[in-house]
């Protein structure tokens, strides 16, 4: 019998958990430079780019309707529609010339800390994110009605983590974790096939000691997108070859580092402390006219 309770109470002991804490950074930020120069002539045709945003036929066409007796202001806001920038020239006679210069700056920082709690040996999974519909497919009956399904995705942050103490307060992690977010802008050939989604994922394992970090992963990324459009011989001289070209140049970069800290928990004045450090984190950053004092059982 008292081998029977020995065991017992080795059985019956409190089993250890595991605070997850991971900090995503991510910096991403695009600059881009479009500046080209357009002509046309009603006898003898045009030099028309398409990284312009604003072709010269559009802006002619028009100047033409705005011309016409009991035209209204709406035609020069249907001219101007998809125009990002300025847009100057002249329209005179037989000859037609445009300007179009753009410059932009764009930057996204993205930080979030997800921490989740877990048993030994247990997986556990931490969520936050928003569903997007995405069409997923089309249907067109006799009478020409057009049906569309639509599927729903989820997209935000996406942590699974399960971990295994082992001897010397180290850690065995296995760790899924994913950030995906909507992309700003889409191609035009795929405008009619939904949404375009940006996702970083980590899938790997990890062995770290207590209360330390580690990277798990990062990536550094820069693309650079050069495009020249010119008249053929006229778009070569020097200087005045400035006249008949138009120039794209688009730089982006991206930085990700993802970081992950496994701190164990082996009694209940642990966790108090944890959940205090937490809560005085989250008063200080956010709440700071207001403090309410939580402090551990002794």
């Amino acid at each position: 019998m008292r081998d029977l309770e020995g065991v017992i109470a080795q059985l019956d002991i409190r089993r250890a958990q595991v605070l997850v804490e991971a900090i995503i950074a991510e910096v991403q930020d695009a600059d881009g430079l479009n500046l080209g120069i357009q002509w046309a002539n009603k006898n003898s045709g045009m030099s028309q780019f398409t990284n312009t945003g604003l072709p010269i036929t559009t802006a002619i066409a028009g100047a033409n309707q705005y011309k016409k007796e009991g035209a209204v202001d709406s035609s020069i806001a249907s001219t101007l529609n998809g125009l990002n920038g300025i847009a100057a020239g002249f329209y005179q006679g037989n000859w037609a010339m445009l300007l179009s210069a753009l410059s932009s700056n764009s930057k996204n920082d993205i930080l979030a800390t997800p921490s989740i709690v877990t048993l030994d040996n247990m997986e556990a999974m931490f969520n936050v994110g928003q569903e997007v519909p995405v069409l997923s497919g089309s249907q067109t009956t006799s009478g020409d009605n057009v049906f569309n399904t639509v599927e729903r995705k989820t997209v935000g942050i996406k942590l699974k983590v399960k971990p295994q103490i082992n001897e010397g307060d180290s850690v065995l992690l296995e760790i899924e974790q994913e950030v995906s977010s909507v992309a700003d802008a889409a191609s035009s050939s795929s405008a009619d096939l939904g949404a375009t989604f940006n996702t970083r994922t980590v899938n790997n394992a990890v062995l770290v000691g207590s209360g330390e970090t580690v990277v798990v992963g990062g990536l550094l990324d820069k693309s650079v997108t050069d495009s020249v459009d010119k008249v053929p011989v006229l778009g070569d001289i020097p200087v005045l070859g400035y006249l008949f070209r138009s120039n794209s140049k688009k730089v982006s970069r991206r930085n990700l580092m993802l970081f992950i800290r496994p701190s164990i928990i082996r009694d209940r004045d642990q966790y108090r402390h944890a959940s205090a450090d937490k809560y005085h984190a989250l008063i200080r950053n956010k709440f700071s006219s207001v403090v309410i004092r939580i402090t551990p059982r002794r």
